[in-house]
């Protein structure tokens, strides 16, 4: 998925977890998935610094800066 997928299906998570009447076994189940969800986006967001970190190389800057993705 992509970082918006990722971020839209967090949304979702959030949503279902806020909703009453949710039980203590889906609340988990929830929770995991969100979990793995976000481990996918610092994934993609990670793969995007260095993307940066690259075109600013070839754009013959001298100075690589971090990408604060916090």
């Amino acid at each position: 998925m992509t970082l918006e997928e990722n971020i839209n299906e967090l949304e979702k998570i959030l949503a279902a977890l806020e909703a009453e009447g949710v039980t203590v076994e889906e609340g988990i189940e929830l929770f995991e998935k969100g979990i793995a969800v976000t481990k996918e986006c610092l994934a993609g967001l990670e793969s995007t610094k260095g993307k940066i970190t690259v075109l600013k190389k070839q754009m013959g800057e001298l100075i690589e800066q971090p990408v604060d993705v916090d």
